[in-house]
């Protein structure tokens, strides 16, 4: 009998060897759909940013490319691992996708060679991937709009390269920020002493300061000026992020002056505030090459800044003019708060005027050097711009808002001799206050400050933070009220995590508020007192309401909580196009000639024909090695059906020596949920009413068709604890289900794919729109074709999850055959009814009674 052994341990050797490909195959599956899971979570993002409720740029958009890119890559290599070559075809697919995408993103990455300086006259706004937003806007006014605009000329993105090539700085530059903690202050800091000191001391390449030797010396001839302004204009920068006050400006440079003073401004791409946002954006620095701006310097009797529309009010249509004496800085810094003129756009008349006083000014001095001075007592009280400049300034915001199809944020000066001068233009993020917020009672809470102006609506609650300058940041906790003299560069590193800002002087037109509303922290400005209020208070910041409040009113802050709106035309449709490549589904039945790896389209194409690809591989291999070798058990189950079980963590083979067993027994947590559904529910006890036009309609569906359905073939379950993958055979249609039930919420989802029936097409039909009408009700989303059906509900907690897989055995039972009763909609819509009361789904409809 020696020989009878051998063939009994050989043939169990192999048994357990072909077991063990099962099981390697079903982890390389559980990794198809974990990479499946990325990409489906990336996706949804985009899809969200593309309703333009949350900001991005086109580094967002390159960053969750490359992780789609990366998963569906995974996807594809693990569905050849599961099925062989002949899903090869795969990669040629995604490569043909994948090369549609870089086609669209041509030209958007890397820094493009170009002149290193370019004067204005000679750009436009298509240039703002070699000399950066403000430079090619500014040559935008000046070519293409002719409006006034300072003498000036772009140093490229180009130039920027070439010093940093030059002095091999950008691989110590990228290991210092990779380094960093951003949420630790004192590593923004240090990481930005070392980086702006490498480049304060960096060598120019000669090439390279000749160039801006010889476009300066061109500037004064045509200009005859001897001062400039230098200001920087990154690539990125003032398109839908604003980098406002991020970057250093250098004001009243000379000419021998320039080439360190352009050092600086590079150096000031480095700021720890520039740097905390870069990070904070999820920005690669390798993509902000630094193109600066040198124009003439302005000696402005006044400055400031005008919004075409109200940020905080969009629909109105008035236009905002903010002005101060002098130069601009003290403006868009905080340190003073501006006159503040709300314009007819029509008419240019003024509506309304705030007129503040204004103690100082900064003015370029006699020698072209900047500094503060005292505005004489007889003009500190008057108003810092006449009806006509506020007119003109009016009439240029209506151009450039129709011009570039939404609301601008532009800078200007007006001169000595009263000239108007543009001196940038960037899109203005605008706030859409909560419908009917104006209608709350707050007269029940105490009032501890108002006043003020509303910088960003909303309203942000918990304990009061005095910061008092940079060194006290570090003390910002999470939800934090900060409270500050003034709205200094440094606060951005604190309004990711600040629930409101207050500050005692500045206005909407500051760096700070344009930042703030980017953020979207609730920001109230011009509060004098607020610094009386005791550290550590826990306080309520209405910011739309312009009112502090003691206490905590988490009422108020939903309430007032603002739709944000943004308009950034060409970011957005750069996103559809490369959703476009991404997101439609052409591949849903999978009975379809075109399901197929040459027939995806897309990248969700590559997934769905994987997903399901990788669901028949795993069935038909399984299925295959079970039977040849009888492992496997069957389902102990009062419902009169066969189904086999192969447990991938191989407990279920191990139940002393039984072939059957109860589904209570098993480890897979979605499959007992499901079969408890199925056995509350039970097997049909009667037959539906199927009158003789329904028995006709199975025979002559059965003859047309040539379908064969064999009663005896069992069902079959692949199952591992938090995984089951089921195909149940009931008469004559057919149910896939797939379910991951963990205690993570983001890992749960069921699937469910239902096919076939015994009667004619459009009873086939019915039966499909019934069972979406009730899975609706229980939050499941749908995909359908004729009497197919792919149904799926994601993302919920465990509890939530396993009480819709209960819900849907109940379903599978209650629907078994049901498509044969189904002789018109009506008798479709009392059992849709009858239903949704027998699962808990709905309140029994009025005048409800059985067909």
């Amino acid at each position: 009998m020696s020989w009878w052994r051998r063939f009994i341990r050989e043939h169990d050797e192999e048994r357990q060897a072909e077991l063990g490909g099962v099981r390697e195959k079903f982890e390389t599956f559980i990794g198809l759909l974990d990479a499946n899971k990325r990409v489906l979570k990336v996706v949804a993002d985009m899809e969200e940013k593309s309703q333009g409720e949350h900001l991005f740029d086109i580094n967002y958009i390159r960053s969750s490319r490359d992780e789609v890119r990366a998963a569906v890559t995974d996807i594809v290599e693990k569905m050849i691992a599961l099925g062989g070559e002949e899903y090869a075809a795969l990669r040629e697919r995604h490569a043909a996708i994948e090369a549609e995408i870089d086609s669209i993103l041509e030209g958007r990455r890397g820094i493009p060679e170009d002149d290193y300086t370019i004067p204005f006259r000679e750009l436009d706004q298509s240039r703002a991937g070699s000399v950066g937003g403000k430079n090619a806007q500014l040559g935008e006014l000046t070519s293409r709009l002719g409006l006034p605009v300072p003498e000036g000329f772009a140093v490229s993105a180009w130039a920027y390269k070439r010093f940093v090539d030059a002095n091999d700085l950008q691989v110590r530059i990228t290991g210092h920020i990779q380094a960093l903690d951003v949420r630790r202050l004192e590593d923004l800091e240090e990481a930005s002493r070392v980086i702006q000191r490498m480049v304060s001391e960096a060598e120019i390449p000669s090439d390279l300061a000749d160039a801006l030797e010889a476009a300066a010396a061109q500037l004064e001839a045509r200009s005859g000026s001897n001062h400039f302004a230098l200001r920087s204009s990154a690539l990125g920068e003032d398109a839908l992020l604003s980098f406002a006050g991020q970057y250093a400006t250098c004001l009243g440079v000379s000419r021998h002056e320039l080439p360190d003073r352009y050092r600086r401004v590079l150096a000031g791409k480095f700021s720890p505030q520039a740097i905390y946002y870069l990070l904070s954006h999820d920005l690669r620095e390798t993509d902000m090459a630094m193109g600066v701006a040198c124009m003439v310097m302005v000696d402005a009797a006044a400055s400031g800044v005008v919004y075409t529309r109200d940020p905080l009010r969009p629909d109105e249509p008035d236009v905002l003019v903010h002005s101060v004496l002098g130069l601009g800085q003290y403006l868009v810094d905080g340190t003073l708060t501006p006159d503040l003129f709300r314009v007819s756009r029509t008419d240019g008349a003024v509506l309304e005027s705030t007129v503040v006083p204004q103690p100082v000014r900064l003015a370029v001095q006699p020698d072209g050097s900047i500094a503060e001075e005292g505005v004489p007592e007889a003009e500190r009280e008057s108003a810092s711009l006449d009806e006509k400049a506020i007119a003109t300034l009016a009439k240029y915001a209506a151009e450039l808002e129709e011009h570039y199809g939404g609301p601008q944020d532009i800078e200007w000066a007006r001169d000595r001799e009263g000239r108007i001068l543009l001196l940038q233009t960037r899109p203005l993020r605008v706030l859409r206050p909560t419908a009917g917020a104006d209608d709350l009672d707050v007269s029940g809470l105490l009032e501890l400050r108002s006043g003020g102006t509303t910088v960003c609506g909303g309203a942000g609650a918990g304990p009061v933070c005095q910061v008092l300058g940079a060194a006290d940041l570090d003390r910002v906790t999470e939800g934090a009220v900060v409270v500050s003299a003034r709205p200094f560069p440094g606060l951005v590193t604190v309004m990711g995590k600040a629930s409101a800002i207050v500050t005692a002087v500045g206005g909407v037109a500051s760096h700070m508020a344009t930042l703030a509303r980017e953020y979207q922290v609730p920001t109230l400005a011009g509060i004098e007192n607020a610094a009386g209020i005791p550290e550590g208070d826990r306080v309520t910041v209405d910011a739309t309401g312009g009112a502090i409040y003691a206490g905590e009113h988490p009422e108020l802050t939903e309430a007032r909580r603002p739709e944000h709106e943004f308009e950034d035309a060409a970011i957005f449709e750069l996103l559809e196009r490369v959703l476009a490549r991404v997101v439609p589904l052409n591949l849903l039945h999978p009975g379809a000639p075109e399901f197929r790896p040459e027939g995806c389209r897309t990248l969700h194409d590559i997934t769905r024909l994987a997903h399901q690809k990788g669901m028949e591989e795993m069935f038909s291999g399984a299925l295959e090695t079970g039977r040849r070798h009888r492992f496997g058990l069957l389902l102990d189950t009062t419902i009169p059906v066969d189904v086999r079980l192969i447990d991938m963590d191989g407990d279920a083979d191990r139940q002393d020596g039984r072939r059957k067993v109860e589904a209570d027994d098993l480890r897979s947590a979605p499959f007992r949920a499901f079969w408890k559904g199925v056995e509350e529910q039970g097997w049909p006890a009667h037959a539906r009413p199927v009158n003789l036009s329904g028995f006709v309609s199975v025979v002559t569906t059965q003859m047309g068709t040539g379908s064969r359905q064999d009663f005896g073939e069992a069902s079959f379950a692949l199952l591992s604890a938090p995984y089951m993958l089921l195909s149940l055979h009931l008469g004559y249609h057919f149910t896939t289900i797939e379910s991951m039930l963990t205690p993570e919420p983001s890992k749960n989802y069921i699937r469910m794919q239902f096919k076939g029936g015994g009667a004619s097409a459009d009873r086939r039909a019915r039966r499909i729109r019934l069972v979406m009408d009730l899975l609706s009700k229980a939050g499941f989303e749908h995909v359908s074709r004729g009497d197919f059906l792919d149904t799926s509900y994601a993302y919920a907690d465990e509890a939530a999850t396993a009480e819709r897989l209960r819900l849907l055995g109940r379903l599978t039972m209650l629907t078994k055959q049901l498509d044969m009763a189904l002789s018109n909609d009506s008798i479709a819509q009392w059992y849709t009814e009858e239903f949704a009361l027998k699962l808990g789904l709905d309140e029994e409809p009025d005048g409800a009674s059985s067909p």
